[in-house]
């Protein structure tokens, strides 16, 4: 930072008039370069410093010990929040008031007094004006703080109900590789209808955006069809589960397309671009996040309480509490105003914690109550790697081979091979996951999917071979061969049954051409079979005849 001379040198003579008086100096008559340097021979004197700082009002030397104890500088719009206001006067109206006589904050009786200066420094989101003691003043400052800053918030006992961090964030991106393989997007986000059909493969559905997000950081995946490239989805899925885990906790901590500010849930903004850099907020909060000691369980209110108070303006370079146009969707309120930073900044932390950071590993989080709100999160030794990326990584990793069944059922263990997984649901159909397994079958439309996009039989066979401990059974060898030569032998239909209240209903139904057609084999004089397809043409066909008939819950598929 800048000594105190050249901070001097900037004030107007009336200026350096107001600290010589309050630092007891007589100002012989001059110009106002002559008077700094007189000033600052004075201020620098070490016996003088001690003597004006251990007379200062405990308020300002709280303030003042604060800024040393952060090294010195600090934003001037956090500084302000936590001991200001520091108001902004002309020669004319500072000579005319006298604020130095009745100070309106701590931040003032600083500012009058020398002990701080302003300027603007260059930081990754651009110029920000910080408020700094002088370089050669601050060295001569006694230290008298009672205490230490220490790491943000305050540890406490494990809590009654925990959730641990795991590392289901590699294998709920390996499923992700595979669906995209059978079915690439024609955009660059994937729409609604494949997020809810994907979401019940996921271990952890809400991580699906920002899954998608660090595959394309990482480009594993290609915009804007987020098709999976071949080459570097085979690095990803040759990796040590270690290392991928690894890569994705990189980048998630250096992207700038990811914005947890976007993804709070309870907020949205007027503009398609959001207003904060989400990269910077993240580094800075992280700065914080990795003062906080390894397995040791802390409360989450008092780090987002310490954050506001410390520096509450982390994600707003310019301190401006007004000018973003965010809204509440659960009031419809818009939040400005510093009286809002719980809504914005406060959400933002605890998303933070409790969404990218849990699903990635690095933060266990913890309940006082079931179904409760998190109250605690503990960062794991995955953690580490937030401030060394090279730091060491332990996850047990596991060669377990699949379980093949001859009745076509393919059973992979989470810890299994994850390339080997993904080749395994590129050609089978999806059936229900657990904690420990997932479960595929080979069918027809699996097996075709995944021919029509280059996959043979002979790359089936040699996929299975290599899955499980045993061969695969003779069966299914001859189905799968069959199956190549004759395709699909057989389909189920799904269809309805339409069940009438009057008998006399029926024949008018039969006896319209618009909806005979509909209709299929007649079980009795009430009740006929309806194919699901022609479900909603029959209720359109039927309504014009003067019959309404209420058709049964829309069925979706179930399978990516």
């Amino acid at each position: 930072m800048r000594s105190l001379l050249h901070t001097l040198q900037d004030y107007d003579l009336g200026h350096l008039r107001i600290v010589a008086e309050l630092w007891g100096i007589d100002l012989l008559q001059g110009p106002a370069r002559q008077a700094a340097d007189a000033v600052a021979r004075t201020m620098l004197d070490p016996a003088t410093v001690t003597e004006i700082t251990e007379s200062l009002p405990p308020p300002i030397r709280e303030a003042l010990d604060y800024l040393r104890l952060m090294g010195g500088r600090a934003p001037l719009s956090d500084f302000v929040h936590r001991f200001g206001p520091l108001r902004e006067m002309g020669p004319g109206r500072r000579d005319r008031e006298k604020p130095w006589r009745d100070t309106a904050s701590p931040i003032e009786a600083l500012w009058y007094r020398g002990l701080i200066a302003r300027a603007f420094i260059d930081t990754p989101s651009g110029p920000r004006e910080f408020v700094f003691i002088p370089s050669d003043l601050a060295a001569l400052l006694p230290i008298t703080a009672p205490h230490h800053l220490g790491p943000p918030g305050r540890s406490i006992d494990p809590p009654p109900i925990s959730q641990p961090a795991t590392s289901v964030a590699v294998d709920d991106t390996t499923t992700l590789l595979a669906a995209l393989r059978r079915h690439s997007g024609a955009e660059s986000d994937m729409p609604q209808d494949q997020r809810e059909v994907l979401s019940p493969f996921l271990h952890q559905p809400d991580s699906l955006s920002l899954l998608l997000a660090l595959l394309l950081e990482e480009g594993v995946l290609i915009e804007p069809s987020l098709h999976p490239d071949p080459q570097s989805v085979r690095s990803y899925l040759d990796a040590p589960r270690t290392e991928a885990l690894r890569r994705l906790i990189l980048a998630w901590k250096r992207s700038s397309a990811w914005n947890e500010l976007a993804h709070v849930p309870h907020l949205t903004y007027t503009s398609e671009v959001w207003p904060n850099d989400p990269l910077a907020s993240r580094r800075t909060v992280l700065e914080y996040i990795n003062q906080i000691p390894l397995r040791s369980w802390w409360d989450l209110n008092s780090f987002i309480a310490t954050i506001r108070d410390l520096q509450p303006g982390f994600q707003r370079p310019a301190g401006d509490f007004d000018s973003w146009y965010l809204r509440d969707i659960r009031s419809g309120a818009f939040l400005r105003g510093f009286e809002y930073w719980d809504a914005i900044e406060g959400a933002m932390l605890r998303y933070l914690i409790t969404g990218p950071m849990h699903w990635l590993g690095v933060a266990d989080l913890g309940r006082s109550v079931h179904e409760g709100q998190i109250t605690a999160f503990r960062l794991t030794p995955a953690a580490a790697v937030l401030s060394d990326p090279e730091a060491p990584l332990t996850i047990k990793e596991s060669t377990a081979s699949a379980t093949i069944h001859s009745d076509g059922r393919i059973v992979v263990p989470r810890r299994a091979l994850r390339a080997l997984r993904y080749q395994i649901a590129r050609f089978t159909s999806w059936e229900p996951i657990d904690d420990v397994n997932y479960s595929y079958r080979l069918t027809p439309m699996g097996l075709k999917m995944a021919f029509d996009q280059g996959l043979e039989l002979s790359h089936v066979f040699a996929i299975l071979e290599s899955a499980g401990e045993e061969p695969t059974p003779t069966s299914l060898r001859k189905a799968l061969e069959r199956w190549e030569s004759r395709g699909s032998e057989g389909q189920f239909r799904r269809e309805l049954i339409l069940q009438l209240r009057d008998p006399g209903v029926l024949p008018e139904l039969q006896g319209d051409r618009t909806t005979a057609r509909y209709l299929g084999e007649i079980l009795g004089p009430t009740t006929v079979t309806v194919r699901e397809g022609d479900l909603p043409r029959l209720c359109s066909a039927a309504a014009r005849l003067g019959i309404l008939l209420d058709p049964p819950p829309t069925l979706q598929e179930s399978e990516p």
